[in-house]
């Protein structure tokens, strides 16, 4: 499984449908369970981004098609970003030659 982080801003169209951003939200993330894909976390923000969400997804098609999924609604654009954990970005770099 890979990490993906999605960055998400609400489009004019969604700031209209606020109320209805749970069960938009819903049919994503089922859609995304149905690829294999499982939400890590999705936190709403105050600023550039409305939201983010890290997604764990089995492969690349899978992450490319829950970010589709959401897009497709009209209510957001996002931004996907590859991603891996702390942990093992620190042990690749501490094999780097010194």
């Amino acid at each position: 499984m890979a990490l993906y982080v999605h960055l998400v801003k609400m489009t004019q169209q969604g700031a209209t449908k606020i109320r209805e951003t749970s069960a938009t939200y819903e049919t994503v993330r089922k859609f995304g369970e149905s690829l294999g894909c499982r939400p890590v976390n999705v936190v709403a923000c105050f600023g550039e981004y409305d939201f983010v969400a890290i997604w764990d997804c089995p492969d690349e098609v899978a992450a490319l098609k829950l970010s589709a999924c959401a897009v497709s609604t009209g209510n957001v654009q996002l931004q996907t970003l590859p991603a891996c954990r702390a942990e093992d970005f620190f042990q690749v770099v501490s094999q780097l030659p010194r």
